[in-house]
């Protein structure tokens, strides 16, 4: 059986201050035959930091990403995933104007984050790993996303959950922010992403 779901693994955090909203990146991922169409009513992205100590969460608003996966030759999977990073939003006005200004994703400059396989790997029944590259801010670093996949009735299930550190990619530029004394360095990023043939 041969399987193309989103899934991606990407981060947001926060600021103080910032500019103004950047345009919106090209989310078109790569054609694959037999790809499934996203219900994005029913997937979102997720995520948590900390400001000032407390806990916030946000999600990414806009994402595209293909997965080429069959549980039978996992040789020939691949995961190409695109995020918006000017469309992360956390329900506070003033953070999230920050969001995309050149301290944190510099969205002007570098308006979408992206993860690329190298190789898929099944870890137990429905479980895998996917080892490949992270690139946000025009930094890629090495990532390995766990997820877990259920097919049912035509529908496809995927869940993702990852810590990432937001200096490893320069998010937080200035004396304010590349230290965690205001912003956590730690992101939780989760993800729920539900596609139908």
């Amino acid at each position: 059986m041969r399987l193309t779901v989103p899934l991606i693994a990407l981060f947001a955090t926060l600021a103080s201050c910032g500019e103004a909203p950047t345009p919106s990146a090209d989310l078109t991922a790569p054609a694959k035959e037999g790809a499934w169409r996203i219900d994005k009513a029913a997937s979102r992205i997720t995520f948590t930091g900390t400001q000032n100590g407390k806990e916030f969460t946000g999600a990414f608003e806009r994402f595209d990403a293909t997965i080429q996966l069959d549980p039978d030759n996992l040789g020939d999977a691949s995961i190409e995933a695109i995020i918006d990073t000017a469309s992360a939003k956390s329900g506070d006005r003033q953070r999230d104007a920050a969001l995309p200004g050149a301290d944190w994703f510099a969205s002007k400059a570098f308006p979408s984050a992206r993860f690329q396989s190298d190789s898929i790997v099944a870890t137990r029944p429905d479980a895998y790993e996917a080892t490949g590259a992270l690139s946000i801010r025009g930094t890629e670093r090495p990532l390995t996303l766990p997820f877990t996949l259920v097919i049912k009735d035509g529908r496809a299930v995927a869940d993702a959950e990852v810590v990432l550190n937001r200096t490893d990619f320069g998010v937080g530029q200035g004396d304010d922010f590349v230290t965690d004394k205001w912003v956590g360095y730690e992101v939780g990023v989760a993800i729920h992403l539900e596609a139908v043939r």
